[in-house]
């Protein structure tokens, strides 16, 4: 099995610029991936539960900021409260891990989250994504994003 781990310190933005994934060819991130993130930016901030439904699975978990495990529906409720609504939304990649059906994302979001945990403030969310190749696509099926640091954050390097 090939294993492949590159790191790099590459930005998405999912802020007021349509939600086009923006990433370095070093970050190792597939472009159906990378158009995935930047058709799921653009969902989540126009509450666009269609959308978000193209790009998650439907088997889909996360380990949620609000330290639950949520299911996809139950973010997509979520969604629909306005609980997803941030401003000045930044992913960075730092590593990414590609096998022939599985792909792993980590990084750290920032982000002031308007409602629910960290709300008002600037957050640091370290997350790691999985992505898997089902047919001829790939999906995310699975997500850790929990808050791991609140106001000004200073990334070291």
């Amino acid at each position: 099995m090939r294993f492949g781990l590159l790191f790099a310190s590459t930005a998405l933005v999912f802020g007021g610029v349509p939600a086009a994934a923006q990433t370095s060819p070093k970050a190792g991130l597939p472009p159906e991936i990378g158009k995935a993130y930047g058709q799921l930016g653009k969902a989540i901030t126009t509450h666009d539960a269609a959308g978000v439904k193209e790009v998650w699975a439907e088997d889909f978990v996360v380990n949620a900021p609000s330290n639950t495990i949520l299911h996809r529906d139950e973010v997509i409720a979520a969604m629909g409260s306005d609980l997803l609504d941030y401003k000045d939304f930044k992913k960075t990649i730092g590593a990414v891990s590609v096998q022939p059906d599985l792909v792993i994302v980590m990084g750290h979001d920032t982000m002031v989250p308007l409602k629910g945990p960290g709300a008002g403030k600037q957050v640091f969310r370290p997350f790691t994504d999985v992505w898997a190749k089902r047919g001829e696509r790939w999906w995310l099926v699975a997500r850790q994003a929990t808050i791991a640091a609140e106001g000004p954050i200073v990334v070291q390097r």
